[in-house]
Order: structure tokens, then C-alpha cells, then sequence
């Protein structure tokens, strides 16, 4: 849930910056591609507290998706230890 409300909170800082741009006259792809690079700086600068959680929920997310991989990488593992090990005999 943390990603998600960091994702929000990134695309709400960049909404804003771009009506901010609109209402003072300045609206092309060039001001949305400085609202872009605003955005992302002060959600840098105010958001780092959620911006840490959310990676930290990324790093759970990840791990736990990758579990299975890891359990069948030790089967494949063990099991080239066991022929490894009557091949050399």
C-alpha cells in the first residue's frame, strides 16, 4: 500500500506542477516535460520518508516473488551435486 500511495503522491506533485504552469500561461510539451523534472525534484526534496517505506515494500514484494525461483535453483543445485559427485567417482 505504501508504493501505491508514494506512486499517488508523485503523480498528484506532478499534476499540480503542470496546472501551476497552465495558470501562468506556459502550456506545451515543453512545460509538461518541466513539470515532469519538477515533479520529480520535490518528490525528492518532501517525499523521502515515503519514498524509503515504499522501497522497502518493494524489497518485500520482490523477495517474495522470487522465493520460488531460489527453491528451485537449490533443487536444480542438489541435484547436480548428487550426479557431480557419482561422475567423479
Amino acid at each position: 500500500m505504501k508504493i501505491l500511495a508514494y506512486w499517488a503522491a508523485r503523480t498528484g506533485i506532478f499534476f499540480a506542477v503542470v496546472l501551476l504552469l497552465a495558470l501562468v500561461g506556459w502550456f506545451d510539451i515543453i512545460s509538461i516535460i518541466a513539470s515532469f523534472i519538477i515533479a520529480w525534484m520535490l518528490s525528492y526534496l518532501f517525499l523521502d520518508g515515503m519514498r524509503r517505506a515504499a522501497g522497502y515494500q518493494m524489497e518485500g514484494v520482490i523477495d517474495r516473488s522470487q522465493k520460488g525461483i531460489r527453491n528451485l535453483d537449490d533443487e536444480e543445485d542438489a541435484e547436480i551435486g548428487e550426479d557431480g559427485s557419482q561422475s567423479s567417482r
